[in-house]
């Protein structure tokens, strides 16, 4: 009986911290509101990246293994120009292979929860994982090889009822 209790109040305190997380993102205002107010509501951000313009890219993985990578793009003079969910089909369909470089990987998706690496094939598999569009849990890899050049995506969609996390 006390399993399932605390079983419960996890899954009804996780309930709550995300209703505060899209809380908080819902008062992010483009044009309007300041970095200061990017990362009250969103806390620390994992990587920043600047731009020879000034303007600056916020990363904010939901990790370990999370479903959501929050990308806030702010302008050279700090105010918020948009706020992105990054771990889409969408943002994943922009890697090619052949041609994107490691650190474009990260400016588009954010960084990977986890690397591998694969001696045999002469590269690291950058792991992410989404919820797709029908709704599917799905880890993806992005294969960067030995010069730092992306050589290989795999997509693989989870059986309906696992979670985004282990």
């Amino acid at each position: 009986m006390e399993l399932r209790a605390s079983s419960a109040t996890a899954l009804l305190a996780a309930f709550l911290l995300s209703g505060c997380a899209a809380v908080s993102l819902a008062r992010l205002e483009p044009g309007r509101s300041t970095e200061a107010d990017v990362r009250q509501a969103l806390g620390e951000p994992a990587r920043v990246y600047a731009a020879a313009d000034g303007s600056r890219q916020l990363v904010f993985p939901s990790g370990p293994e999370g479903t959501q990578t929050h990308m806030a793009h702010l302008a050279a003079d700090g105010r918020l120009v948009r706020l992105e969910q990054v771990l889409s089909e969408e943002h994943f369909g922009r890697i090619s292979t052949g041609t994107t470089k490691a650190g474009e990987v990260e400016r588009l998706v954010g960084p990977p929860w986890r690397m591998q690496d694969f001696p045999n094939l002469q590269a690291t598999a950058w792991d992410y994982v989404f919820r797709d569009t029908w709704d599917y849990i799905v880890d993806f890899s992005v294969m960067v090889g030995r010069d730092g050049v992306v050589t290989d995506k795999v997509y693989a969609r989870r059986p309906r009822g696992e979670s985004g996390f282990r």
